[in-house]
């Protein structure tokens, strides 16, 4: 039997460099609409993508110092569609 392992087919890949103000206003923006809406768009390159994760999510927090001295904060949600589950875990203040 064969392992065959599924490539991951990445939809956007986008860096820029912005004011921390206009940084926080962009994730506040996903935030919301994830919060109220349960969804959002996201358009890059021509493409607009509908997000929209289900209602349990996974989410890895990263935060590193490099050795060049900087840091790197990582905020990620990974789900599988239709999964439920239940709260716990890291709190933010």
């Amino acid at each position: 039997m064969s392992n065959v392992r599924k490539k991951t087919e990445v939809l956007v890949d986008y860096e820029e460099k912005m004011s921390l103000e206009s940084a926080a206003t962009f994730i506040e923006t996903i935030a919301s609409k994830l919060k109220n809406e349960q969804s959002f768009t996201l358009t890059h390159a021509g493409k607009t993508f509908e997000i929209s994760p289900s209602n349990q999510v996974e989410l890895e927090v990263k935060y590193e110092k490099k050795r060049s001295g900087k840091y790197q904060l990582e905020l990620e949600l990974e789900w599988y569609e239709g999964e439920d589950g239940e709260d716990n875990g890291i709190k933010i203040g």
